[in-house]
């Protein structure tokens, strides 16, 4: 038995266990948006701006618009400037190790 094999078989009822988990999860954000959804529409229907009861406090925010650069087509259609931009403006970001888990 290799490292992976091993890796795997006692992990397994983690792995199952993450699946399960993580159907929970798409149920009740798809339930909570739902409710968000409809929320929403009462909001603005009744000309409610805010709430705030024994259970939650809601606060309705309006529609914005908000423009940015699209860096990614800059630097397709002006490579060079692109370049000197980021030699002169240079930005790091450091990310910490993680696992990435795709539920299938």
């Amino acid at each position: 038995m290799n490292e992976l094999t091993g890796f795997e078989q006692s992990n397994i009822a983690l792995f199952k266990d993450l699946k399960l988990l993580d159907n929970s999860i798409k149920e009740l954000q798809d339930k909570q948006k739902k409710y968000k959804d409809e929320l929403v529409k009462q909001m603005e229907q009744y000309n409610v701006k805010s709430i705030d009861n024994d259970f939650v406090k809601v606060t309705y925010v309006a529609p914005t618009q908000s423009t940015s650069v699209d860096l990614k087509t800059f630097k397709e259609k002006e490579p060079e400037e692109y370049d000197m931009l980021l030699n002169d403006y240079p930005k790091v970001t450091n990310r910490k190790g993680y696992v990435r888990i795709k539920v299938k």
